[in-house]
């Protein structure tokens, strides 16, 4: 260590000495105590005229003053009691509690000059105890608030605007900046106040520069003075503030200086007295002459001088001032307060100080600065992707280890992807504050059920331009429009401009109308004219006709009209399907997703569980598979009208295949069979009216693609069991039964050349043995279904025709009637003369025929 460095060591230790002694608290304690020993004599005297013989000496030992005795020791513990749990004591008055408990103790122990008196029947305690009682209740209440005080862990609540004060790391490269600064203001030794302009937008981290600054002229021998000004209430106050402030900073290094600036003080403000204050002050000045207020200046820049210190004083947020508060700061950096060794370091936005200047005097006002500060230091940009690692650490910090993967990408951004939505927006740390802090207080109860990088977008609007966030969401309806409509990923998309509105405010036919909104109301939403173009660019990021289509995009995107509402209610709504509800019910156990598939069906959820159902692709392992497709059987089994709601059967098919055994081998260690087996058993859980079941059925076995794990010729004998099923509980002949019977079809597949096949739909002989013993049983109940109308008659008719495909032709189905036991039906009996007539006809043409029995309606064709 150099002679300089213990030079400096030395002064700074007795100066800290200087201050503690003269420090106000010292001087309230100290003094008092000191004369309460040298003169206890007199106080002695005193206390007894006064308390003692009057009050204490009055106390006698009996039974009513140890009742009286006790019940204040009583209230004293049960107030001690209530104020255990929250309760911040005084520490000043704690600390006179114990100086009048030593004097006290002193007195009771050691010293018979007051008669104290005793409990009766304790002699060993004293009424005056209470005293004692008191000090130690507020010790242990005052060393529980010292030892309850528990750390707030990083990142759980709130982002505060600190900032870097003494120990946080410079995260803005700024450093090298202050080092330059510190070194040449160390070097300087003015005549005049030097002005230092630290310019910088709200937010830019001009406190963080002061911090540095501080920092790197820790051991100069300087007095550093931090000065508020916007604490202030008027100019005025602002005067004697500062003196004040400047007066408590140089006490420790001058006795007299002081008193000057007060002085000095006292003169700055007669000036701007008015009425009865300045008369009074200008009467003073007659009767008692005083110094004039440029002599009492030269008088206080000499003895400044005599310091050999310099004064360093920091003005923080000019920017926060009113255009008189502004002015008044300036007067004191220019003029007032222009000391020798005094250099004033005056953080600012210069666009808002010119403004206010601008409004008190408009001449030259661009250049009024330059006569204020010496030298102006702009805050040099920052770095974004500092401010984006800055933002991602805050939110990493409060959101748990499964969520970081998705922060760091969307805002940091990968080797291959960059989210530069972020530029322009975001770039001082008061932003990244602001934004981190909304975000944490919006997405809590959103996390699993929005895109974050999209959420994060419209919270950057939010932040920026809350009347354009409100009007966009309020007017949705008139800026955007539902396209891209494909297997219910139905999306959002800006609503074009188709005609010539735009035209005024140069708009092209590809613009919106949201950007002609803005354009028409721009004021009314406290939108500059250059901000249009980013707040349009962001948003039509979102729901621009150039994005992917809706379906494409994740199924929690806000362009999906089911999800629109959460990104802007920051709660999942009444009536929409919560993402984090349907996470945890497919990750369960199947009974747990079967009761939350019925709560959802009575919440009238059926659609958004069908949407939600159809976006799963992927899965973590064989439970939430099995789970999930249980899910889906059961799901698509519930009742809708007389059918079940049902599933899309291609996705279906697709999810299930296992072509090159891609589940079997995923989920089955490649045991194909076992998958069969799991499959077979969701099939026997079919529900009447087999609806569901039977249609994925019959697509699976019309499709070309036979990579289902279940054969084909027993999918047949399952779909035409439901069909067989369903006849045993026949109740009307209606349309689900003629639907049975076509599930149970199949197609084959028979190339013609090249990649090019012909299909031909084939009805199984079982399946029509079943619909013909159907039909026995039933058959006055299935005339009547089979009877047509030709297109726009009603009085001709002929018989549909499906009975060649159930009986192989006409004739055929004659016969059966013909050995048919009709002797109890005479529907039988009308329907055969009507069926003669359309044999002369050879089936080919309608005829016209009049039923009397058979109750026929025109309800086209059966098939």
């Amino acid at each position: 260590m150099n002679k300089t460095t213990t030079s400096s060591n030395y002064l700074t230790w007795l100066i800290s000495i200087r201050q503690a002694l003269t420090h106000k608290t010292a001087l309230s304690y100290g003094l008092p105590l000191i004369l309460l020993i040298v003169l206890h004599k007199p106080i002695e005297e005193v206390t007894s005229l006064l308390i003692v013989t009057p009050v204490l000496s009055k106390v006698a030992s009996t039974d009513i003053d140890n009742i009286i005795f006790w019940l204040i020791a009583v209230y004293l513990l049960l107030l001690f009691l209530s104020r255990i749990i929250s309760f911040v004591p005084s520490a000043k008055a704690f600390l006179i509690q114990v100086i009048i408990s030593l004097i006290y103790l002193y007195y009771r122990h050691y010293q018979d000059v007051w008669i104290l008196h005793p409990l009766k029947g304790h002699q060993d305690i004293y009424y005056t105890d209470i005293i004692i009682e008191i000090a130690f209740l507020n010790a242990i209440l005052l060393i529980r608030q010292l030892f309850a005080k528990k750390p707030l862990i990083a990142g759980k609540g709130f982002d505060d605007d600190s900032s870097l004060g003494k120990q946080k790391p410079d995260l803005l490269g700024y450093e090298p900046y202050v080092q330059s600064l510190a070194t040449r203001v160390e070097q300087s030794r003015p005549e005049k106040a030097i002005a230092i302009g630290i310019n910088g937008r709200w937010g830019s981290g001009k406190t963080s520069f002061f911090d540095l600054l501080k920092r790197k002229m820790v051991t100069s021998p300087i007095i550093v003075i931090d000065f508020n000004p916007w604490n202030s209430l008027s100019p005025n106050a602002i005067i004697k503030d500062f003196f004040d402030t400047v007066q408590r900073a140089t006490r420790p290094y001058h006795s007299q200086l002081p008193k000057l600036l007060d002085t000095y003080t006292d003169k700055l403000i007669s000036l701007h007295s008015e009425g009865w204050g300045k008369f009074a002050k200008e009467l003073k000045s007659v009767i008692l002459p005083e110094q004039s207020l440029n002599d009492l200046y030269d008088q206080i820049n000499k003895e400044i001088k005599a310091i050999d210190r310099k004064i360093i004083i920091y003005i923080d947020d000019l920017d926060r001032l009113d255009k008189e508060e502004i002015a008044e700061v300036i007067r004191l950096i220019r003029n007032t307060a222009s000391f020798s060794n005094t250099f004033f370091i005056v953080a600012y936005d210069r666009d808002y100080v010119l403004t206010a200047i601008k409004a008190m005097n408009a001449f030259n006002h661009n250049h009024f600065l330059e006569k204020i500060f010496q030298i102006e230091v702009n805050l040099p940009y920052f770095d974004p992707a500092i401010i984006q690692r800055k933002l991602a650490d805050l939110l990493k910090a409060y959101y748990s280890e499964d969520y970081h993967e998705n922060i760091e990408k969307e805002i940091v951004g990968t080797p291959s992807a960059y989210p530069n939505y972020f530029e322009g927006w975001i770039e001082t740390l008061r932003d990244v504050t602001r934004l981190s802090n909304g975000i944490k207080l919006n997405l809590d109860m959103l996390l699993t059920e929005v895109v974050f990088s999209e959420f994060v977008r419209l919270e950057i609007l939010r932040l920026k331009y809350p009347s354009v966030y409100e009007a966009f969401y309020r007017r949705s309806g008139t800026f955007l429009h539902i396209s891209d409509k494909h297997n219910g990923t139905d999306g959002y998309q800006l609503k074009t401009i188709s005609d010539k509105r735009g035209e005024p405010f140069y708009l092209t036919n590809e613009h919106s109308e949201f950007e002609l909104f803005v354009q028409q109301n721009a004021s009314r939403l406290s939108v500059e004219q250059h901000e249009i173009a980013p707040i349009i660019d962001l948003i039509d990021g979102l729901f621009g006709v150039s994005m992917l289509t809706a379906r494409f995009r994740s199924h929690l995107s806000v362009v999906h009209p089911s999800r629109f509402e959460l990104y802007f209610s920051y709660s999942v709504l009444e009536g929409k399907l919560s993402e984090a509800e349907f996470l945890k019910a497919i990750e369960s156990d199947f009974p747990q997703l079967k009761t939350q598939i019925d709560e959802w069906n009575r919440e009238k959820l059926n659609f958004e569980v069908l949407r939600r159902f159809l976006q799963i692709k992927t899965f973590k392992n064989r439970k939430r598979f099995e789970t999930t497709v249980e899910g889906i059987f059961y799901f698509a089994r519930q009742p809708d009208n007389d059918a079940q709601y049902g599933f899309e059967n291609r996705q279906l098919a697709d999810l299930l295949s296992d072509d090159k055994k891609r589940i079997s081998k995923q989920f089955y260690d490649g045991k194909s069979d076992e998958y069969a087996t799991f499959l077979r058993r969701l099939l026997d859980g079919a529900t009447s009216p087999y609806s569901f079941d039977s249609t994925f059925l019959e697509h699976l076995n019309k499709s070309s693609d036979d990579s289902f794990p279940i054969h084909k010729q027993e999918r047949l004998k399952i779909v035409q069991k439901l069909f067989y099923d369903y006849t045993q509980n026949f109740k009307a002949w209606d349309y689900n039964l003629w639907h049975l019977y076509h599930a149970c079809s199949y197609k084959e597949w028979t190339p013609t050349g090249g990649s090019v096949y012909r299909s031909d739909t084939i009805y199984p002989v079982e399946a029509n043995q079943i619909m013909i013993a159907t039909i026995t049983k039933h058959i006055d109940a299935f005339l009547p279904v089979i009877i047509d109308f030709p297109p726009f008659v009603n009085d001709h008719m002929y018989i549909s025709g499906i009975i060649k495909t159930i009986f192989g032709s006409y004739e055929a189905f004659g016969d059966f009637l013909n050995n048919l036991d009709t002797s109890s039906s005479v529907a039988v009996k009308e329907f055969d003369e009507f069926y003669r007539q359309l044999a002369t006809q050879n089936f080919e043409k309608a005829v016209p025929f009049e039923f009397t029995v058979i109750k026929v309606v025109n309800r086209g064709q059966v098939n």
